[in-house]
């Protein structure tokens, strides 16, 4: 198997990126995603999960590399998967290496998407979601025909807990302390590639694409 990770701060486009990537053939790996789907059904670790996310924090190193472990166990050989979210920590980093070790695999690249915190609360604090069809809005990029109301179904819009702006800064403070120092251990690795995550997302879609070749 093979893996590609997608390393940013929370709102740099991760999920994005991914939606092009998916296309090449990559399996999208999203640990928020399937968060989320633990708090939508309310699981033991669906209620913890969101108490910390409501905080700004993250899962421990535990849980998260035990939901990927059991992603990799129910792989085959040739997959390709497309970690976003995932790993956050030194110690989740380190257990990756060792489970793509175990499966003879590969990390390929590390494709680092930047972009400045300001722009990151801007983005997020902004965004709006229908809690029926799934549909995302942002209030200033891609707003609704009608304020606060889903152009599909008409229901009312609603914002996301831990997409305040205190709670979005929070988040970018712990991604500084816990997630940035990956930076220093993929370039150690000579895996990292940086895309300047500022620009149109198709612009940063096809560097992306340029960069895995």
């Amino acid at each position: 198997m093979n893996a590609v990770v997608l390393l940013g701060p929370p709102g740099a486009g991760k999920g994005t990126v991914a939606e092009v990537l998916v296309g090449k053939g990559y399996k999208h790996v999203s640990t928020g995603d399937l968060l989320r789907e633990q708090i939508r059904q309310e699981t033991a670790l669906g209620i913890e999960a969101k108490a910390l996310m409501d905080q700004g924090k993250f899962v421990p190193d535990d849980v998260v590399v035990g939901m990927i472990r059991e992603l990799f166990g129910a792989g085959k050989p040739g997959d390709k998967f497309l970690f976003d979210g995932f790993p956050r920590t030194l110690v989740q980093a380190e257990k990756l290496d060792e489970l793509i070790g175990s499966l003879n695999g590969n990390l390929d690249e590390v494709v680092l998407l930047e972009c400045p915190a300001d722009a990151i609360v801007e983005r997020l604090s902004g965004r709006r979601s229908c809690p029926e069809c799934k549909t995302v809005y942002h209030v200033t990029f891609n707003p609704p025909k009608e304020a606060g109301v889903c152009d599909v179904d008409g229901t009312e819009l609603i914002r996301r807990d831990d997409d305040n702006p205190e709670t979005i800064r929070q988040r970018l403070t712990v991604y500084a302390e816990q997630t940035a120092p990956l930076i220093t251990y993929y370039e150690a690795k000579d895996l990292v590639h940086p895309i300047d995550a500022t620009q149109s997302i198709e612009q940063v879609r096809a560097a992306v694409l340029e960069k895995l070749g």
